[in-house]
């Protein structure tokens, strides 16, 4: 056969062996493109949104007023002479597990040198409804009330009333109410009764706090 005589089988190209480049190199395969990080970062970003979304509706929403842990130094009341000090100790007698709520506890004093003399529950048709008695040594009724106006106009509590207690008409009776972190709102009543003279002239003044749930605001 002559030599300048192609054949077919010539003119099919050899699949086996992989193009060369002009310096002999085999070519490389195409680079794959992956995603990136921008998907990640927008999911990321996604999230941080709605975790910041939940906690202002959290801390936005009704009945999650939080009261820090009060201090024990004594502090100065405007308008007596008297000390409030933290009532959490006090109160004891008349907690029960998780009732009433930490936030209502801690937002609550009373006179420093106060001594309770009793406490007692009462028939409630909302569930809790209980009452310690105290006596302060050496203040009057006026200032046992003056303190009780103040304080139960501070740390959450907003002021209701004061006046006459019930059925009690020399008792004088300040009457507030807040958002317990347990969902209900409390009402504490401070009823500060006449101040009694002992031997001496001595005087102490009698009072009684009283906390119990509501289902609604006043």
């Amino acid at each position: 056969m002559p030599d300048d005589v192609v054949t077919a089988a010539d003119q099919i190209p050899d699949q086996s062996v992989p193009d060369q480049t002009d310096d002999g190199a085999v070519p490389l395969p195409p680079v794959r493109r992956t995603p990136g990080m921008r998907p990640a970062l927008v999911v990321l970003g996604i999230a941080v949104v709605v975790i910041a979304v939940f906690g202002l509706m959290s801390a936005l929403a009704p009945g999650t007023q939080h009261t820090p842990p009060p201090s024990s130094t004594p502090k100065k009341v405007v308008g007596t002479t008297l000390l409030a000090v933290p009532a959490f100790n006090a109160l004891k007698p008349i907690e029960q597990p998780g009732t009433p709520p930490q936030n209502i506890v801690n937002a609550l004093t009373i006179p420093k040198g106060a001594v309770v003399t009793d406490h007692s529950a009462s028939a409630s048709a909302t569930g809790y409804d209980e009452q310690i008695d105290f006596s302060v040594p050496g203040a009057d009724q006026a200032a046992v009330v003056a303190f009780y106006r103040t304080q139960l106009d501070n740390n959450g509590w907003k002021r209701i009333s004061v006046g006459p207690a019930t059925n009690q008409p020399t008792t004088t009776q300040v009457l507030a109410q807040a958002a317990g972190d347990d969902g209900w709102y409390w009402e504490a009543g401070a009823l500060v009764s006449p101040t009694t003279f002992g031997s001496g002239n001595s005087q102490s003044t009698p009072f009684v706090i009283r906390l119990f749930q509501v289902p609604d605001a006043n």
